[in-house]
């Protein structure tokens, strides 16, 4: 009735139709904003230099150079650019058998095959799933104080990667996400999975929890903010939330245009969706109930073993309060006064015994057992089977609530109704009830959308060349960085558009240019080009880039042959440092947080499968900028602080695989130092160490050696000839351990120019 009979349901519910909201006029100058305005297919400028156009993205560029009188920069090796772009297709390091393949390929178009080659990896769905889960905020937890898990999370992760590598059309990519459940509506639920599951785009966000005195309604308001911030940022690169409580101060969008595009949502609801066959869940609740009669016993076990510590220190606790509280906590509940009854709360939180101090509590013979009875209960929680197959998903369940306009944005200061619409200033639209989030994705994609194609085609520019045409990604509004090059950016984005939507494309255009070619080095002598664009803004050489946290860890186990390359699954959990425990931990036991995955091959996967906990970030990613995931991330940082070059020396990472790679060089190399630095080189950095890095690495090998030769001697063993045998060997892997450590965190390793 509400879609149908608007008016009617608002009385029926006791609520006024209001006016149409008072909104600020719009003005020309409003809608002249640069993006406000749909893209044109510009026509290519003039050049001088036509020799050096590879195709239309350099003529663009070259352009604006020749205008301030400059010259792009020469172009990148052979190996510097194999290099750079199977980084930034994959996010993985080219191995010494890809470059020995390259770097003998002759025929003219063996770059245009190596592109080919890369764009058709499955690993190219890794890399660039990472960049848009970055964007929509993607976590595998709730975040805020419980940061509860989200099981089945991880299946929305290998969509994004499938649609990748499949080269999904993004109209089609975007319409999944934004309105795949009523693409599908009335279709079978198992067949149409990977379009459920898509939906779990709205669902990214952080989640404040529900129970206890939570407000229910100022939890759905926190929800729809999330589903409204999420179009806003992802989609329309515009900071929409920021009408939440008031028109926005900056660009012409009303407080009134927030709240249309929040009812598009609502009657959109969470939905967890069983697409399982009958057969899986029958397995599924055999083997859990199998493994929950394991785990049962071992946890009253343990839970007997507490008991009379637990009521020791309670009983400490009890005899320290004050006479009142010990009162109110012996009177049977029927007798206590409201002030006893007050009294009683306040004094049970008084003598709450935490896990640390019923171990306190325990003889060392008493804890011991309970050590041993906490890891076979670990060790059969490990055997739980993974969930029925469920879609993290969204769904309309038909019931609207309708959409106020929140005065500053407080759920309960409730102002006009509205109804869906698009924003005033993109589209003239009458609201409508009837619109759905269908026709959101439809209108996101129209031809004449001036928003959706160049945000998107601006972050893949960004991507492979370090800062966008617009260098605020998120934001294309007036408080905006304004497009270096705005012809390039509307080519770029009808391009997209009317060759289907197709990513791979896009990628292919960008990374064949010459402007993608150049090197990251301007010659000495074009001093002028540095004073006129110190930022590199006209793109007249390619920008050196430290690579990401997740990318370091990748390509060290890459290095040391480590990297498990299965794609997809659940997420891993690796384990924690301790010093991670130190500083999370209030209450809780700490070995309940964190259940390591049993099966250490996982350990190595990429880290995209890493367990993406908001709260709880593994030290060496964190260091390197990984976001917090609990808003959308357009641009990371690039730090440099004391703890990086900690933790790539002295962390568990770089010491494992510096070991692990060392071990593997011994077996392939034997005892030939020079073969040890030839095959540590290409397998780091791609190259052979020159004739100055040779001489240092065997000054460095041998004194290593003799350092810890001396440093073993003191070592008791059977006989002095076993002795020497071992130490000889012993010495020689750790020597060797240190210095592929030490290439791991040379700045060649973690930089690609």
């Amino acid at each position: 009735m509400w879609r149908t009979f608007p008016l009617l349901f608002l009385a029926l519910a006791g609520i006024a139709p209001a006016a149409d909201p008072i909104e600020p006029p719009l003005t020309n100058a409003d809608r002249s904003h640069w993006a406000f305005r749909a893209p044109v297919r510009p026509s290519m400028p003039p050049v001088k230099n036509a020799a050096w156009v590879r195709n239309k993205i350099d003529s663009f560029i070259l352009a604006q150079l020749e205008g301030k009188g400059l010259t792009p920069a020469k172009p990148a090796d052979r190996l510097t650019l194999m290099r750079r772009v199977t980084f930034d297709l994959t996010g993985l390091p080219p191995t010494p058998a890809e470059i020995d393949v390259f770097m003998t390929d002759q025929r003219p178009d063996a770059y245009e095959r190596l592109v080919d080659h890369l764009l058709a990896s499955p690993h190219y769905g890794e890399r660039w799933a990472q960049h848009w889960l970055d964007v929509v905020r993607y976590a595998e937890s709730n975040g805020y104080e419980g940061d509860a898990e989200r099981p089945y999370a991880w299946r929305y992760r290998d969509y994004v990667v499938r649609s990748f590598n499949d080269d999904k059309p993004f109209d089609r990519f975007l319409a999944e996400q934004i309105a795949g459940d009523e693409l599908v509506v009335g279709k079978d639920v198992r067949a149409n999975a990977e379009t459920w599951i898509a939906t779990g785009f709205h669902r990214c966000g952080p989640l404040h929890a529900v129970g206890g005195n939570v407000d229910r309604e100022e939890i759905r308001n926190e929800v729809l903010t999330e589903m409204v911030q999420g179009i806003g940022s992802v989609f329309l690169g515009l900071t929409i939330n920021c009408a939440r409580c008031h028109d926005h101060k900056f660009d012409p969008i009303s407080q009134a245009d927030y709240y249309r595009l929040e009812a598009f949502f609502a009657s959109t609801r969470a939905k967890d969706v069983d697409f399982a066959a009958g057969d899986e869940r029958t397995s599924y609740q055999l083997k859990l109930l199998g493994v929950m009669a394991k785990i049962a016993p071992l946890k009253a076990k343990v839970v007997a073993l507490d008991a009379p510590y637990q009521a020791k220190v309670r009983e400490m606790k009890k005899a320290a309060l004050e006479p009142h509280y010990r009162e109110a906590l012996d009177l049977d509940a029927k007798k206590r006064t409201p002030e006893q009854e007050k009294l009683f709360k306040e004094a049970q939180t008084l003598v709450k015994v935490t896990w640390d101090q019923t171990l306190a509590a325990m003889p060392p013979d008493v804890r011991e057992r309970r050590v041993i009875l906490r890891a076979e209960q670990h060790a059969a929680e490990a055997e739980l089977p993974m969930p029925p197959s469920l879609a993290w998903a969204i769904a309309d369940d038909g019931k609207p609530t309708p959409t106020y306009i929140l005065k500053r944005g407080e759920v309960k200061k409730k102002g006009e109704v509205v109804s869906a619409a698009f924003p005033r200033v993109i589209t003239a639209s009458s609201p409508d009830a009837k619109l759905s989030r269908k026709d959101l994705a439809e209108w996101l994609t129209a031809k004449d959308h001036p928003l959706t194609a160049r945000v998107f085609v601006n972050r893949l520019w960004q991507h492979h060349f370090q800062h966008g045409i617009v260098r605020t990604p998120n934001d294309f509004g007036r408080r905006g960085a304004r497009p270096t090059h705005p012809e390039l950016l509307d080519w770029l984005a009808v391009e997209f558009r009317e060759s289907g939507w197709k990513i791979k494309d896009i990628h292919r255009l960008m990374v064949l240019s010459n402007t993608y070619r150049q090197s990251s080095r301007l010659d000495d002598a074009d001093r002028r080009g540095r004073e006129i664009d110190p930022d590199n803004h006209l793109f007249g050489k390619m920008n050196r880039r430290r690579i990401e946290g997740e990318t370091i860890r990748d390509a060290i186990l890459a290095a040391s042959g480590s990297l498990n390359r299965d794609l997809g699954g659940p997420m891993v959990r690796v384990p924690l440092e301790p010093e991670v425990y130190d500083l999370i931990f209030t209450e809780g036991e700490p070995d309940g947080l964190w259940s390591v995955t049993t099966d250490v091959r996982q350990h190595t996967r990429r880290s995209i499968y890493l367990f993406a906990k908001r709260n709880v970030r593994q030290p060496l990613l964190e260091a390197f900028d990984q976001p917090d995931r609990l808003t959308s991330c357009s641009d990371r940082g690039i730090s440099t602080f004391a703890p990086q070059a900690l933790i790539l020396m002295n962390g568990p990472l770089s010491q494992t695989e510096s070991r692990a790679m060392a071990s593997r060089l011994l077996k392939e190399c034997g005892h030939d130092r020079e073969k040890w630095m030839a095959e540590a080189y290409r397998r780091c950095l791609g190259r052979l160490p020159t004739e100055k890095e040779r001489t240092i690495g065997k000054t460095f090998l041998a004194g290593q050696i003799k350092i810890i030769q001396d440093r073993l001697r003191s070592r008791v063993a059977a006989t002095l000839a076993e002795r020497l045998i071992g130490d000889a060997v012993l010495a020689e892997a750790a020597a060797l351990a240190d210095y592929c450590l030490a290439l791991f965190n040379s700045n060649e390793f973690v930089y690609v120019p």
